[in-house]
């Protein structure tokens, strides 16, 4: 199971996919930076990948995020994917978003 989080480097925009529920795979790829991916053998749930992006200091699950991102923290507006499912992330936890090809 791959599990990817994106950042997301515009604030503003942020606040519109929180109302709308869905987004784009162009904004997806244009608006977000594509930070930590993992591939997992066992079945996750988003929030135990919640949880540690917002419980760990340096390094989810041992492994490094990317250099290039706008925060250090997961934050509201953030996109966790597990397999072909987005959730976006909200104060506490996420909810499943839709993503238009």
């Amino acid at each position: 199971m791959k599990v990817r989080v994106y950042f997301c480097k515009e604030p503003d925009i942020q606040s519109e996919i929180l109302r709308n529920n869905k987004i784009s795979r162009q904004a997806l790829d244009t608006v977000y930076n594509l930070v930590w991916e993992s591939e997992f053998k066992n079945i996750v749930n988003v929030g135990k990948i919640w949880l540690k992006f917002i419980e760990e200091e340096k390094s989810p699950f041992g492994i490094a995020l990317r250099k290039k991102r706008n925060h250090s923290k997961i934050s509201p507006g953030d996109i966790i994917q597990i397999s072909n499912d987005f959730y976006i992330v909200h104060e506490i936890g996420a909810r499943k978003i839709e993503v238009n090809d």
